[in-house]
């Protein structure tokens, strides 16, 4: 690439990473906008620009999420428990450094493989039926258990409401109106943003003003810790290259996207840490795990797009679209009749994962300092933001007064010690899960036998009954031979 396209993509990833910080202006608003405008560039130049911006994105979300416990998009909600936390412990900056080359690392991987083994995992992918689909959302879903925080009961008690406020709305099939109370505005479901926000905003802001805040909370670390710390992530290299491929294989199914890729590999990550205990509590092996997951999905996305014409994410179809604006056809033919396009794409992302990385760590110092804002200047701050945030994505008050409901709802679970994350989990995974399971009973005449008949999704379930077994019987075992000892 020449300087020129150095220049557009280290401007596409500055733009997605201010953008990707901004509640409810996350990278699919900024690609958006911009869609029109790639019309009169160069095919190669319009690629260059938007996925710079989905890259700084998707890596720009965890920014507030760390440092002010609000996450951008939904892909860093995994991040922001235990970022938020190290941040108010003051090694803000520090989280944010490890968020950063955990996001380096997994783009890092899912290019490899976007690079070298591009067909045939598309062709692989595209044989999942909804019963494979199901199945790994149920796994998802099963990890509620492992997110719980040591009490198993208050963690499934918090997954099942978050399956339950997901049902508000539509049914997905009938289209009958579900839990609204003859309500026409809960029809349209409730939005992720506002419950979101209400949870980690208005919970998180009340929270934080109860806790005392540090003495070391204002300590802010110059470069070279910064970078040290950027570098002690890879002490964390199973972590990582584990997370990345979770991350990489989630992005090249259709339709899942980057807070599943989160979700499972921070999940996955507790489950065969020696400390899942402090999880959610500024582990810094969970901020490794949702990052590098996260980050993964966007070049797992990439391969079924410009290998077969399938997007596999919302930000993949407004490539595509600049893509046929200019004439070519993502898919199997693309790399013959426009291999510089083709080959092109996979530099970008190259290009673009390693400028995400330099502009963060070069600016991981300056937003550590965030934590010095005074309280009674940060607290309403963040309390606009989250108002603004809500409003932006539908222009209706009505979002934010369920944002307000599930800020009250965020304090009420802070108080009784109840976990956000399975909530979170199980609110995000239930839709999936549900659109999935339908859709595969209608094929099969309402049989659940294919789930067992069909050999890959009977591995996905044995595989993420295991993980949730599994900690179970060695923390049993270590304490039966800590009680013999």
């Amino acid at each position: 690439m020449d300087v020129w396209l150095i220049a557009v993509s280290a401007f596409g990833v500055a733009l997605g990473i201010v953008f990707g910080a901004i509640p409810g202006l996350n990278q699919g608003v900024l690609m958006v906008l911009t869609l029109p405008l790639t019309f009169y560039m160069n095919s190669l130049v319009a690629q260059v620009l938007l996925i710079g911006m989905y890259v700084g994105g998707v890596a720009g979300s965890m920014v507030t999420g760390v440092m002010i416990g609000i996450p951008g998009s939904p892909a860093s909600v995994m991040t922001t428990f235990d970022g938020h936390a190290m941040a108010k412990r003051g090694q803000g900056a520090r989280a944010l450094a490890l968020g950063v080359t955990a996001s380096f690392v997994g783009g890092l991987i899912s290019w490899l493989v976007l690079a070298t083994a591009s067909v045939p995992l598309a062709r692989f992918a595209i044989t999942f039926s909804g019963f494979e689909m199901a199945a790994l959302v149920f796994g998802g879903l099963l990890m509620i258990a492992s997110a719980s925080g040591g009490n198993m009961t208050k963690g499934l008690i918090a997954g099942a409401l978050g399956v339950l406020v997901s049902l508000v709305g539509l049914d997905p099939i009938t289209t009958d109106p579900r839990f609204t109370f003859g309500y026409e505005k809960l029809e349209a479901g409730l939005g992720i943003f506002p419950v979101l926000l209400g949870i980690f905003a208005i919970g998180g802001l009340v929270s934080d003003i109860q806790q005392p805040r540090q003495a070391d909370a204002v300590a802010t670390p110059g470069f070279v810790q910064i970078v040290r710390a950027a570098g002690s992530t890879l002490r964390y290299w199973q972590n990582l290259i584990r997370s990345s491929l979770i991350g990489t294989w989630i992005g090249i199914l259709p339709g899942i996207g980057a807070n599943i890729g989160a979700v499972i590999s921070y999940t996955v990550a507790r489950s065969v840490s020696k400390d899942p205990d402090s999880f959610g509590k500024g582990a810094e092996e969970g901020i490794v795990a949702a990052e590098a997951g996260n980050n993964a999905t966007v070049g797992g996305a990439l391969v079924p797009m410009i290998t077969l014409g399938i997007p596999g994410s919302a930000a993949d179809v407004i490539l595509m679209a600049a893509l046929i604006f200019h004439n070519i056809q993502p898919g199997p033919l693309m790399m013959v009749e426009h291999e510089a396009t083709f080959f092109g794409i996979i530099a970008t992302y190259f290009v673009a994962t390693v400028l995400m990385f330099v502009i963060l760590v070069a600016s991981c110092r300056y937003l550590g300092r965030i934590t010095e804002i005074p309280r009674h200047i940060l607290a309403p701050l963040i309390f606009v933001v989250a108002i603004i945030g809500t409003y932006s994505i539908n222009g209706q008050l009505f979002d934010i007064w369920i944002m307000l409901i599930f800020g009250v709802a965020g304090v009420l679970m802070k108080w009784s010690n109840i976990p956000t994350a399975p909530f979170v989990i199980g609110f995000i995974l239930a839709p999936l899960f549900e659109a999935n399971m339908r859709s595969a009973l209608m094929t099969s005449d309402g049989s659940f036998a294919p789930f067992f008949t069909r050999p890959v999704s009977l591995g996905i379930l044995i595989f993420a009954v295991l993980f949730v077994v599994w900690p179970m019987i060695t923390g049993a075992i270590r304490r039966r031979s800590g009680t013999a000892g």
